[in-house]
């Protein structure tokens, strides 16, 4: 008898453990519901593109025979990834060259005529954008953790070309010839594409920092400590700069001093007490600041006050960096989701779900929005689509592409594949 009531005792004891370790686990990890702020505070609507193309040297960034200028990831300091204005690149398109590059994560910069690319490789080139022929390469340090020395798109800016790389210094490159014009070692590793403006390099990595550095000399300005590793490059506005971590907080800085402007800490909006990474680079329209976590929601922040608008909770990380256009946030899950959400409440206008997984960054150009998927296996290319950004109506479709994949130059679509980079002509435009 004894022994049955102990037993008893035991199955209770087990049960009510089990059952609160049932309900810490769901605490930890259930899904909340999402912000709905977005109608509620201010919005500055502009029907206009929102950035301009930012100055990359002797073409004003307009290009003249050239084309307009890609200089930076994202193609302007603003990151939203809108070049809507280039309503001659579209399909249908022909191939005029493709090379093989190496692992590209990122797509080149551009600008007079000129292809800054990286790979990693762990060299940095410059070529024809005509031709694909290369003017000049450059290795870039050792790395002893691997391959990948070099990850993120390069600034173009004046005669010179910015990069950070994993061996922790940042380069400038002449533009012509692709020579060392400084370089300064940092403490931490870098996979980040640089922002720049007023006389000012800015670098993140992956201690935790984001640093002003001299755009002549290297010389360090201002050093900004995160909470978590920065990943991606800050976006550049109204002379400010926008970040968020790998501890799930978001930071607006001043540019000229480094001196915190606002923070905004995202622990428990997504899932008990915890906060997704901020992998992807953020994008600055309409006094917000759009970018996704892997905490799955897309985030969108009052650029004065860094209070959270809205947010909306994709079906798997939030991982690519967003695109802004017409009042629209253009977003990626890692489970393949596309969403054209609204850029004023996070509402979905449309989505879609890609063949396989995808880490793309969406990009507007001319009348459609490019996005890839993955493809089946880690050692195969992916797949590069075109959707009509009003409607999410499928265009065109490209058997190549993988991460965050095209750029406009020359009047050209540029696609970074898997390994191989090509040019791709539009059938009306002149040879």
């Amino acid at each position: 008898m004894r022994r049955r009531t102990w037993a008893l005792i035991a199955l209770v004891a087990a049960v009510l453990l089990a059952g609160g370790a049932g309900t810490a686990w769901w605490a930890a990890h259930r899904l909340t519901g999402d912000v709905h702020r977005g109608d509620a505070l201010p919005f500055t609507f502009t029907s206009e593109s929102t950035s301009e193309p930012t100055s990359g040297g002797k073409d004003g960034g307009h290009g003249g025979a050239f084309g307009p200028a890609w200089p930076v990831y994202g193609r302007t300091m603003t990151r939203t990834r809108d070049a809507a204005d280039l309503t001659a690149v579209r399909p249908p398109y022909h191939v005029v060259w493709r090379d093989r590059t190496g692992f590209l994560e990122y797509p080149p910069s551009y600008r007079g005529g000129v292809l800054y690319l990286t790979s990693n490789t762990g060299f940095a080139t410059a070529r024809k954008a005509t031709s694909g022929k290369i003017l000049w390469s450059r290795k870039i340090g050792q790395y002893v953790g691997g391959p990948g020395v070099v990850t993120g798109e390069p600034a173009v800016v004046g005669q010179r070309v910015y990069l950070g790389a994993r061996d922790r210094v940042v380069y400038a490159l002449g533009a012509r010839t692709g020579h060392v014009a400084w370089k300064r070692r940092l403490p931490d590793e870098m996979e980040s594409s640089p922002a720049y403006g007023d006389g000012r390099l800015y670098m993140s990595d992956l201690g935790g920092h984001v640093r002003a550095l001299d755009l002549k000399t290297g010389r360090i300005l201002w050093t900004f400590t995160a909470a978590g590793a920065v990943k991606h490059g800050p976006a550049l506005a109204g002379g400010r700069l926008y970040f968020g971590d790998y501890a799930g907080v978001m930071y607006c800085v001043d540019a000229g001093s480094g001196r915190l402007v606002w923070r905004t800490a995202t622990s428990g909006l997504a899932s008990g007490f915890t906060s997704g990474q901020f992998y992807s680079t953020p994008a600055v329209a309409y006094g917000r600041v759009y970018i996704g976590s892997t905490d799955h929601k897309v985030y969108a922040f009052q650029a004065g006050s860094g209070e959270i608008a809205w947010t909306y909770t994709m079906p798997h990380w939030a991982y690519g960096s967003p695109a802004v256009w017409n009042g629209r946030v253009y977003a990626t899950s890692y489970d393949g989701t596309f969403a054209a959400l609204s850029a004023r409440t996070g509402r979905v206008l449309w989505q879609h779900v890609l063949p396989y997984s995808t880490t793309s960054s969406p990009t507007v150009i001319g009348r459609l929005v490019y996005v890839a998927d993955l493809g089946a296996s880690r050692k195969s290319h992916g797949h590069l689509y075109a959707y009509n950004p009003r409607s999410g109506r499928l265009v065109w479709r490209f058997n190549d592409g993988k991460y965050s994949t095209v750029i406009a130059a020359d009047g050209r679509l540029i696609v970074a594949g898997a390994s191989h980079l090509y040019s791709l002509r539009p059938r009306h435009a002149p040879p």
